[in-house]
């Protein structure tokens, strides 16, 4: 895996704080943020994929189409006897 370097702005106020703890590695620090960012950026995009996904089977549900009106018991039986 190859890195690249990137650089990022702080206020002087902030940068002065971050210079009295020494101890941490802001780098990883700011590392991991992106990481988290770009995971919660993801699950966000599969959400709404899945929102889109429950539509659509809502939709084709209501339509009736594969059905025909009828309801789940008298499905199985139907599929069943076509099976025989």
């Amino acid at each position: 895996m190859e890195d690249v370097t990137m650089s990022f702005r702080v206020k002087k106020d902030i940068y002065n704080q971050m210079k009295l703890h020494d101890e941490i590695n802001w780098s990883a620090v700011i590392r991991k943020a992106v990481i988290e960012k770009m995971k919660h950026k993801e699950n966000k995009i599969n959400e709404e994929v899945a929102r889109e996904v429950l539509d659509s089977i809502r939709k084709i549900r209501e339509s009736k189409v594969f059905d025909k009106g009828k309801n789940s018991t008298e499905l199985i039986r139907e599929w069943r006897d076509k099976r025989r």
